[in-house]
């Protein structure tokens, strides 16, 4: 089971002659930065390419209800006042 949030770093690559982006999700930053490596070594980054690496939170069930319901307390006091 996941803690109440959770960080972790998606790694996004994309080709200038391409519409789509690979997507990669990492535990560490160092994960991340280990691909980046694995492309280094395989001499597979042009000039053209763009690679970015994005820190978010993975958010569980639990806090978006709590926030949802923050949110509706909120206009609930807002509309009684």
């Amino acid at each position: 089971q996941l803690p109440m949030s959770q960080t972790v770093y998606v790694l996004r690559y994309s080709l200038p002659y391409e519409s789509t982006e690979m997507v990669s999700v990492y535990s560490t930053l160092r994960g991340a930065m280990n691909r980046l490596e694995m492309m280094d070594l395989h001499d597979s980054f042009d000039e053209d390419e763009t690679v970015t690496i994005e820190c978010m939170e993975i958010i569980t069930e639990e806090v978006s209800l709590e926030r949802l319901n923050n949110i509706r307390k909120h206009y609930a006091n807002k509309e009684n006042n």
